[in-house]
């Protein structure tokens, strides 16, 4: 019961900011502009209904889409500063999107797209590649399924990211958050239970909110900040540096395959 109490902590100290709704929608319009979704829809839809694409929507898809490259470094850095006060308990759970804070989620933002790519993105594309090559390519199977197969992928990166994401904050190179496999491992596996539950929330929680399409960036961001309320506690609580780790049950694992 005791994960139970942590999990409900984690949405009573989201919800307790009076302005959670107008900050997680200010993010998720600026994360993925719900223009694009919108423009491509339609524009998907005209194609496989075999209809003309109408002359403004192609010009306002890539409008919309240059201003999404402008804009989306802005809430992945929000959302690490949300990371960062759930890490050190320095302060409210949502911070602010006063103006004098976007050049630093400008900046932030960048390290995260950068340790995302390495412990996110890869994993879950290499995984997605394996599932095309055996069920689809070798077992013959519909392309369709791998739209069911990406859950168990992100399962396991989204605590792996987020552990890399901790320790930049913890003074480790943007490479070595990202790249430093064997040490990102050791820290997942030592409170594997605990990470494993939280990604499991947001695995199923994205799931449920992002089928109405059109909810997709807002139930994104919610569900990054909800989730940072529990990776920055469980890494805080995990071994705090190398020598801990090297004694830990986690690194006895990794030393039967890795040698240091």
């Amino acid at each position: 019961m005791e994960l139970f109490e942590d999990l409900k902590r984690g949405f009573r100290t989201i919800l307790a900011d009076p302005w959670w709704w107008l900050k997680v929608l200010v993010a998720g319009f600026l994360l993925i502009n719900p223009l694009l979704i919108v423009l491509g829809l339609r524009m998907l839809g005209a194609e496989e209904a075999g209809k003309q694409i109408e002359g403004w929507e192609m010009p306002a898809f890539f409008g919309a889409l240059a201003f999404n490259v402008l804009s989306f470094w802005f809430p992945l850095g929000f959302t690490y500063e949300v990371l960062r006060r759930a890490r050190f308990s320095s302060a409210a759970q949502l911070p602010s999107w006063g103006l004098e804070h976007w050049r630093t989620y400008a900046i932030e933002g960048s390290v995260k797209l950068v340790i995302a790519i390495f412990t996110l993105l890869l994993p879950v594309g290499l995984w997605m590649a394996l599932c095309w090559l055996v069920f689809v390519k070798l077992f013959g199977g519909p392309s369709v399924f791998l739209s069911m197969m990406y859950a168990p992928a992100m399962l396991f990166a989204i605590p792996f990211c987020g552990v890399g994401c901790c320790r930049w904050l913890d003074g480790a190179g943007v490479l070595d958050s990202a790249l430093n496999y064997k040490r990102n491992l050791e820290i997942l596996l030592s409170r594997g239970k605990e990470f494993m539950i939280a990604s499991l929330f947001l695995t199923g929680f994205n799931t449920v909110a992002c089928a109405f399409v059109y909810t997709i960036p807002f139930a994104a961001v919610f569900g990054l900040c909800m989730v940072d309320t529990w990776f920055g506690p469980i890494y805080a609580s995990s071994p705090a540096n190398e020598d801990q780790a090297r004694d830990s049950r986690a690194a006895k694992i990794i030393d039967k395959y890795v040698k240091r």
